[in-house]
């Protein structure tokens, strides 16, 4: 069976000044090489006035080149753009007749290591380490929250809003994915059931932060136009649109 580290909408209470206003975060995942629709999908957002989240997986960092590292950087310069840590390999498969993935199944031992190699290639090839975590396939266990705990650096988590709360965290950020950025599956944003979804939750007058999921390497043509208009929809209604780190310094505040 597999483990899921989530944690329930009560389980977040917002500060009162995180509340006055409703937050969102656009959560892209799995950037892994230079990649021209990566190129359109940050054009396009920035075009569209808003910032993007981007989550690397860490052994692309071994895989490209010098030019992939000035890529990134060059895109970070914008002040658009933020990347998080997307696991090490990115690998999920069957053993057993059970179910595993990068983190979930895997091992403290594993887990911890996974983090900690992607932390440091991040340092080496961006100077800097990641501040927010996200796992791939949104799956994890309890070994997960250890080794987040060990280190310090990975302030913020990314995760599904169902389950039990993620009570073996510590001083981390939730940024819960209250509603799915891609309603006909991976790569495929669909705006008329993005806002049917969306109309239902707003049903919930504690609905004021969303992280939308989206990967625009897998977008075919139409995937642009269905993002832009989910982002302008939600641009009418009111949300502003915030990185991982400046929405966690709103919450010191």
């Amino acid at each position: 069976m597999k483990k899921f580290l989530l944690l329930s909408l009560a389980a977040l209470a917002l500060p009162v000044s995180a509340q006055t206003k409703r937050i969102a975060i656009i959560k892209a995942d799995d950037v892994r090489e230079v990649d021209p629709k990566w190129d359109r999908f940050f054009k396009l957002a920035e075009e569209h006035g808003v910032p993007v989240s981007a989550g690397v997986i860490g052994n692309s960092f071994e895989k490209q080149d010098e030019k992939y590292d000035e890529w990134l950087k060059k895109w970070e310069a914008t002040g658009k753009v933020e990347y998080w840590h997307h696991g090490w390999d990115h690998r999920r498969w069957d053993e057993e007749g059970k179910h595993k993935s990068e983190f979930n199944g895997t091992g403290f031992a594993q887990q911890r290591d996974h983090l900690v190699k992607t932390q440091d290639a991040a340092k080496a090839a961006l100077g800097k380490p990641f501040v927010a975590f996200g796992s791939p396939f949104n799956e994890v266990d309890a070994d997960t929250a250890k080794a987040l705990n060990e280190i310090p650096e990975l302030k913020m988590f990314f995760c599904w809003p169902q389950a039990e709360p993620a009570k073996e965290l510590k001083g981390k950020t939730l940024l819960l994915m209250t509603m799915p950025g891609e309603n006909d599956g991976t790569g495929k944003p669909n705006f008329a059931k993005f806002k049917e979804v969306y109309q239902r939750r707003m049903a919930d007058p504690s609905f004021a932060f969303c992280a939308l999921q989206f990967h625009p390497g897998a977008f075919a043509e139409e995937g642009f136009g269905e993002f832009a208009s989910i982002i302008e929809f939600l641009k009418a209604e009111g949300w502003t649109f915030m990185l991982p780190g400046e929405y966690a310094k709103s919450l010191e505040k």
